[in-house]
């Protein structure tokens, strides 16, 4: 019979036993911070060498401005419990320049007989948090997913702690609440279908009280700088007056605006064009026509993005502006560039614009095919505007191998008739000879981006009449391998070119503004 004995634990192991523990993770989860003993030597080298106290603590505030930047306001809160310096970090003006308020922020958690525990709005910290920081905010960021009403409860106590810091007799701590704010951001969630709905996507518009609020908070707000408003999925009596407030306070300063989906029907929101010294803009097709054209002929508009999501209606069911009215816009400002661009998880086409100053039309859309009738029809349109074209994202498409089935004509061609073109983005299957043809004939491209799974060893092309034999044999010889092209087109360029793998191509980013 085996005999087990049972010891007593000595002082070091009860002395790790008590530094483990439950802890709370970031998803508020608990877990088991378990804490191993070292060995007795590692005991013994510890208790001879001198304990180094450490220097984070006197970091530069430049340096724990940058830092503190990244963390929420829940992570900012502990990291300011670690020395005196970092809590007086927490207080750096340049930390707090954008505040994100999403259905976590400033909440507590309350139990509802209907619904269970819910998270709620803590009014008391939130005005602790306003008399402390309401004055360093810059810019505010809504991102509600499902409680409204706590975004609702912050947006009034906001507006309330600006009212009550302009009166004669307002505390201290309200004094210049939100006099820096210069950015406001509201992402609604519209799409109100869950991930088991066989229907897919079903939109419900903000309105009501929420945007009652909002409105409110924009009328206080007088030196807004940047605004965006996306997917508000509005009714048309709504989204006439949606921009009253902001038109009345910021007419002359507004710089950056951007509306997309106020409404999903046609419906032209024509207060863009009493923004003055506005910049950018970026809207939905849905929400712009002759009128808005006329209007924004005026201001001193720089770039104009017509922006497509998922939400978007279908292309087919939006009308494009009239010709006389893009041709009027381009007359009376004529440094403007239109921006053409659709992000959508599913196939989507672009809306084609007719006489408009395009400068760039990209695809954040992996499932949206290069067609020939519609890439023809936008050399005809831009030939003479067309800097920028390109899809990212991966494709969720198998692309064909015969020449006459793959883009490299359509390619070639758009390198020909745009001569503009700086920056062009290739992910469907081509062959090096394309490549290197795009190279030679495009004359002001500078930026090429190029799947490198998606290029085949081929010269496949038929000889034109017009190519010597030295240029047919220098076209087959290169196209050979991988690393020839990639040579002869880093000569053409004028720089170190090369093939992007599918992790380099997924993380690509474009640059729209690129040639102008």
């Amino acid at each position: 019979m085996a005999t087990f004995s049972v010891g007593r634990k000595g002082s070091g192991q009860l002395e790790v036993m008590q530094k483990a523990g439950w802890k709370i993770d970031e998803n508020e989860k608990a877990c088991y911070i378990d804490v191993e003993e070292d060995d007795e030597e590692s005991h013994e080298g510890a208790e001879k060498s001198p304990r180094v106290p450490s220097k984070w603590c006197y970091l530069p505030n430049l340096i724990l401005e940058e830092v503190f930047s990244y963390l929420s306001p829940k992570e900012r809160y502990y990291a300011g419990l670690v020395c005196r310096q970092w809590y007086s970090a927490f207080y750096l003006p340049t930390v707090w320049d954008n505040f994100v308020v999403d259905d976590r922020t400033l909440t507590r958690p309350k139990y509802n007989y209907y619904s269970g525990w819910q998270y709620c709005l803590d009014h008391m910290r939130t005005q602790n948090c306003l008399a402390r920081i309401g004055r360093h905010l810059r810019g505010i960021e809504f991102r509600p997913c499902h409680s409204f009403h706590n975004i609702y409860q912050f947006m009034t106590m906001l507006s309330w702690s600006m009212d009550k810091g302009t009166e004669s007799d307002a505390p201290p701590e309200l004094v210049g609440m939100g006099g820096r704010i210069r950015s406001l951001v509201y992402h609604f969630p519209c799409n109100m279908s869950q991930p088991n709905d066989p229907e897919g996507i079903k939109l419900f518009g903000t309105g009501g009280q929420l945007l009652k609020g909002l409105k409110e908070l924009l009328l206080r707000l007088t030196d807004l700088h940047t605004l965006k408003l996306v997917d508000f999925v509005l009714e048309r009596f709504e989204a006439n007056h949606l921009l009253d407030e902001v038109v009345c306070s910021c007419c002359t300063k507004m710089r950056v605006l951007n509306l997309v989906n106020v409404t999903t029907t046609h419906c032209p929101i024509m207060h863009v064009g009493l923004f003055l010294n506005l910049q950018v803009l970026t809207i939905s097709p849905q929400n712009i026509d002759d009128d808005v054209l006329s209007l924004l002929a005026d201001t001193k508009l720089r770039h104009l993005h017509l922006l497509q999501n998922c939400y978007t209606p279908n292309h087919l069911t939006i009308s494009a502006c009239g010709v006389k009215a893009w041709r009027s816009l381009k007359k009376t400002n004529p440094r403007l560039r239109v921006h053409l661009r659709v992000e959508n998880l599913v196939d989507g086409e672009v809306v084609l614009q007719p006489e408009a100053p395009v400068h760039s039309i990209t695809y954040w859309a992996p499932q949206a095919r290069i067609r020939a009738d519609l890439l023809v029809r936008m050399v005809d349109h831009y030939r003479n505007t067309l800097a920028v074209y390109g899809h990212e994202l991966l494709p969720r498409f198998s692309s064909p191998k015969p020449f006459h089935s793959r883009i490299d004509g359509l390619m070639l061609l758009l390198c020909r008739q745009c001569f503009n073109l700086d920056t062009l983005i290739i992910r469907e299957k081509v062959s090096t000879s394309t490549l290197l043809l795009i190279a030679r004939t495009a004359k002001n491209l500078q930026n090429l981006h190029v799947r490198r799974f998606a290029v085949i060893l081929r010269c496949d092309w038929p000889r034109h009449p017009e190519w010597s034999d030295e240029f047919h044999a220098w076209l087959k010889r290169n196209s050979r391998s991988y690393e020839a092209v990639e040579r002869e087109i880093s000569q053409i360029l004028g720089y170190k070119w090369s093939l992007l793998s599918d992790r380099d191509f997924k993380q690509l980013t474009v640059n729209v503004k690129s040639g102008v």
